[in-house]
C-alpha cells in the first residue's frame, strides 16, 4: 500500500508559486497589480478593510435642511462605495455657502437613501505584500497567484514575522559575541542571524538590542513561544522545539548562497492554512524554468528524506528499500519502515512516521 509521507521543499533550484490571500471577512480594495507584472518580495499587490461597527447617519439633520427639500438628491455616494474619513457624503446648496457633510471615518456605505447614510466603519486596513520577488500570474478580488525561482527551504516553526534581507551566520563565539558589539556600526545590523545552534531567551534578547532583522535556529525550548511571539522581527526554527540537531542540508545550501538577499517568512502555525514557515533566495535560472517540487507523490525507491525522530533526527538521506512487510526495529516494535542510506554510507530501517520527504 503506498505511504504519503509529510514533505518538507529543501532544494537549492524550484520553481516556487505563491497564493496570497485576503481574509475571506474583508473587502478588497481595487488593486493595481496586473498578470504578468514583476513583483518585489515587499511590494503590496492586495488591499482590504475589515469592517464592523455601523454609523446612521442623519443627512437632513447634518445640512439643516427644510422639510419641504429633497435631501435625498443632496447625497453623493452610493451604497457599497467605499470612502475615507473626510470624503464627501452629501453637500446642500453650491458655492462657498454650501454646507458639506464628510465622513466621519473610513468605511463602506451600507445604504444611502432618502434622509439616511448607513456607514459601516473599518475596524482595520490589510496590506498583504508578495513576500517573494517573481511575477503575477492571476489575480482576483481576494488573491494574487506569483511565481518566482530560488532555492528554498521549508522549516518547522515561525513566530509570524516576515523580512527581505542579507543574511549571516553567527560568529563562533555566539550571541555573545554579538551583545559586544556597537549596534551603531555592526555589521550584523539589520541582517538575518543563522544560528547553528539552539537559540535561548537571552540569545533572542541579545538579538533584539542588536536590531537584527531576524534570527533562524534549529530549535528553542517551547517555553520561549509566547515571547518569540511578541518580537518585531522574524523567528523561524528549522526543526521545531526542544534541543534539535540541525539538518547540514540546510545549513549547507544557506552557507552557499550567504550574502544574497532572501525572503525569510516566519509563518505562523495555524491548521486552517497551507502556509508554512520557509525561507526562499531568488537565484538566477538561465534562462530555463526549474522544476516545481511534487508535494502528493507516494514514497519510493530513491526519494531524498530527512528523519524527523531521535536518534536519527535531522539526518538525511537516499531510500534504497521499501520492505513490503512491517519490520523489527532496535526498539523492539515491528512498524512499517524504509531502509535509508545516510551519508556515512550505513543504511538504516526507519520507521515510515518518522520519515519526511525532502525533494
Amino acid at each position: 500500500m503506498p505511504y504519503y509521507p509529510e514533505v518538507a521543499t529543501i532544494q537549492g533550484l524550484v520553481r516556487v508559486i505563491r497564493e496570497r490571500r485576503l481574509p475571506s471577512e474583508a473587502v478588497p480594495r481595487p488593486t493595481h497589480t496586473i498578470s504578468n507584472a514583476p513583483v518585489e518580495a515587499m511590494q503590496v499587490i492586495l488591499e482590504g478593510d475589515v469592517y464592523r461597527e455601523f454609523r446612521i447617519i442623519d443627512v437632513g439633520a447634518a445640512l439643516k435642511a427644510r422639510r419641504k427639500e429633497n435631501v435625498a438628491d443632496m447625497i453623493e455616494v452610493d451604497a457599497g462605495q467605499q470612502v475615507q474619513f473626510g470624503h464627501e457624503l452629501a453637500r446642500r446648496g453650491r458655492g462657498r455657502r454650501a454646507r458639506v457633510l464628510h465622513s466621519p471615518a473610513d468605511g463602506l456605505i451600507v445604504l444611502a437613501e432618502d434622509r439616511r447614510i448607513i456607514l459601516q466603519v473599518s475596524e482595520r486596513a490589510i496590506e498583504i505584500q508578495a513576500k517573494i520577488p517573481g511575477q503575477v500570474q492571476e489575480v482576483e478580488p481576494h488573491l494574487v497567484r506569483i511565481a518566482g525561482s530560488g532555492a528554498l527551504i521549508q522549516c518547522a516553526w515561525g513566530n509570524g514575522g516576515f523580512c527581505y534581507e542579507a543574511f549571516r551566520f553567527l560568529p563562533e563565539e555566539g550571541f555573545v559575541k554579538l551583545s559586544k558589539l556597537d549596534v551603531s556600526i555592526s555589521e550584523y545590523r539589520q541582517m538575518v542571524i543563522i544560528s547553528p545552534y539552539p537559540i535561548n531567551k537571552g540569545d533572542l534578547l541579545v538579538a533584539q538590542q542588536q536590531e537584527v532583522a531576524g534570527v533562524v535556529a534549529p530549535s528553542m525550548s517551547s517555553d520561549l513561544r509566547e515571547f518569540a511571539m511578541g518580537l518585531k522581527f522574524p523567528v523561524i526554527l528549522t526543526e521545531g522545539f526542544g534541543q534539535r540537531r540541525p539538518t547540514t542540508l540546510i545549513y549547507t545550501l544557506l552557507q552557499s548562497n550567504m550574502g544574497r538577499q532572501a525572503a525569510f517568512n516566519a509563518a505562523a502555525p495555524d491548521r486552517w492554512s497551507w502556509e508554512r514557515p520557509e525561507i526562499m533566495i531568488p537565484l538566477p535560472t538561465g534562462g530555463s524554468t526549474p522544476p516545481t517540487p511534487a508535494l502528493d507523490q507516494a514514497l519510493q525507491v530513491g526519494a531524498q528524506v530527512r528523519m524527523t525522530r531521535a536518534p536519527w533526527d535531522g539526518l538525511t538521506g537516499e531510500v534504497v528499500e521499501l520492505p513490503p512487510a512491517p519490520q523489527v526495529i532496535e526498539s523492539g516494535l515491528r512498524l512499517p519502515c524504509a531502509r535509508v542510506q545516510l551519508a556515512d554510507g550505513q543504511a538504516r530501517l526507519i520507521p515510515l512516521a518518522n520519515i519526511e520527504v525532502v525533494g
